[in-house]
């Protein structure tokens, strides 16, 4: 009897962490796990993260397009319900099956400022600015909440000033394209504070609640 009931009881545990959330009827998003990341060496995240202040926080939840529509990743936000703040997606990864190495982006990374060398051309081998590309970040208002948003930086370009020696560094927050798969699994990075003495994290997609967080 003791062993049925302890089934049971893991049976549970097991439904509430994966439970499926319905976005407006069109959208699956079931929470798979969340943790702490090392911020300097990760197998599939591209930016190392500097200072003590800071964590950076992995994601990972299975998404399903109910009627085959893109999914829009910018809408997942990671809420910090102590202390009034909430995170915009840092670096996300999309894939299906199995991802190795981070291979697998099914959306592309655009910049929200248009950078340009002193030609006046974007520069190369980075993301590209497009105002018609949609971020819908912004479009979700929590009332008494303070948007934190995390740059990137993608390297140095020369300065404008008389020193030929002086560099400026080329950095942008960024955001993502539509995913047009209609199943996958979306890893979801955010660098977080790590200076508060409490906070309590809970991962939102628009303004509806995908699942509290603990990392491991």
């Amino acid at each position: 009897m003791n062993k049925i009931l302890l089934f049971l009881f893991l049976f549970q545990i097991q439904v509430l962490v994966s439970q499926e959330i319905i976005i407006k009827d069109s959208l699956s998003i079931t929470f798979l796990k969340a943790k702490e990341t090392s911020k300097k060496f990760n197998t599939r995240s591209h930016v190392k993260v500097k200072g003590n202040q800071s964590k950076r926080i992995l994601t990972r939840c299975k998404v399903k397009a109910l009627y085959g529509q893109p999914v829009d990743i910018n809408a997942f936000s990671l809420i910090d319900t102590v202390n009034k703040m909430r995170y915009r997606i840092n670096e996300y990864i999309g894939y299906q099956g199995v991802s190795i190495m981070g291979s697998g982006y099914t959306s592309k990374m655009y910049l929200k400022k248009n950078l340009k060398d002193r030609k006046g051309k974007p520069y190369k081998g980075i993301p590209k600015y497009d105002k018609s590309v949609t971020d819908s970040f912004e479009d979700f208002i929590f009332e008494g909440y303070t948007n934190i948003e995390v740059p990137i930086n993608f390297g140095s370009k020369k300065s404008h000033s008389i020193s030929p020696d002086n560099k400026e560094d080329i950095i942008s927050t960024v955001y993502y394209s539509p995913t047009k798969m209609n199943q996958f699994t979306a890893e979801i990075y955010f660098i977080v504070h790590n200076s508060f003495p409490n906070s309590h994290l809970e991962l939102y997609y628009g303004k509806e609640l995908i699942s509290e967080i603990e990392t491991e």
